[in-house]
């Protein structure tokens, strides 16, 4: 039986996810090179019967992307372009026992009004490396409205059970990325052989109580593995600010990526750490593999 606590139920949520590629080997600053994400949630009733809750979240976050060596000016050299993109979403996630459906609108800007050129280099300056000289070429001001979705399916979960899997998918839809995903989430605890649902749970980002749901004590490992169609990502094909000899970026419409991760939580606190291997994303690069790391923690009250 999940071990559970009748007065620790938890409404709210605020939380960080920071990426990195330096949170797996001080040596790489590559590609995708940071990502920073807050977020807050608030489980609330919902007026549809087929779902049991709803979480309301509000997300502000920051993606940097550069080129395999972080210090390329000349254009011709870059295997990526160097660009930023600062977002904010809105969404809601109507949630059962079985299935969770996730809609929410977006909205982003690029360029330097994203901060990225002065987030890296003050991540240099903390890390005591040369801050990036390439800026200066990176992709034109844009700004992106549009929609996002999720739908996750439970496929095997039993309570006493030390395995799950769901099938996870997601969409979207704006002015600077459109693309679709379709995976599998495996979830695996062979030490207590017990697992939340994923309405409940820290995995699918569900773990906050509504009505009579209890708090459920979670420490498991987790793989979410999915195939990725980019159909429009501006931050690889967008105009650049410089680009004497024209040269042209072109996206990998196929990618996939592999997420591996520990999670553990408290009455209180979520933390979890991954490593995440991705297929590359861009035809010009000579990296067929790339990985960063992941740490995520929250608070909840």
């Amino acid at each position: 039986m999940c071990k559970t606590n009748t007065h620790a139920q938890t409404k709210h949520e605020i939380g960080l996810i920071n990426d990195n590629d330096l949170y797996v080997s001080f040596y790489l600053d590559e590609y995708y090179t940071n990502g920073l994400e807050l977020f807050y949630k608030q489980a609330t009733s919902t007026n549809y019967d087929f779902f049991n809750k709803k979480i309301r979240q509000f997300t502000i976050g920051q993606n940097i992307y550069n080129p395999q060596d972080s210090d390329v000016t000349k254009v011709t050299f870059q295997e990526r372009p160097y660009a930023g993109y600062l977002y904010a979403n809105y969404s809601e996630h109507l949630i059962n026992t079985k299935s969770i459906l996730t809609l929410g609108a977006t909205v982003g800007v690029t360029n330097t009004k994203s901060g990225a050129e002065w987030a890296q280099n003050f991540i240099h300056t903390f890390y005591n490396i040369d801050p990036s000289n390439g800026w200066d070429t990176q992709i034109k001001e844009k700004y992106a409205i549009g929609v996002l979705a999720n739908y996750t399916r439970s496929i095997l979960y039993k309570e006493n059970f030390p395995l799950s899997l769901s099938w996870i998918n997601t969409a979207k839809l704006n002015n600077v990325f459109t693309n679709i995903s379709s995976g599998i989430a495996i979830r695996f605890n062979f030490l207590k052989k017990e697992l939340a649902p994923i309405s409940n749970s820290t995995f699918f980002g569900t773990a906050l109580q509504y009505g009579d749901e209890k708090w459920i004590k979670e420490s498991y490992f987790g793989i979410k593995s999915f195939a990725t169609y980019q159909i429009k990502d501006e931050t690889i094909t967008g105009e650049l600010e410089k680009n004497p000899t024209q040269k042209e970026f072109h996206i990998e419409p196929w990618t996939w990526q592999n997420d591996f991760g520990f999670y553990w939580n408290s009455k209180h606190t979520n933390f979890s750490y991954h490593i995440i291997y991705c297929t590359k994303n861009v035809q010009e690069m000579r990296t067929k593999i790339t990985r960063y790391g992941s740490i995520q923690f929250s608070y909840k009250f």
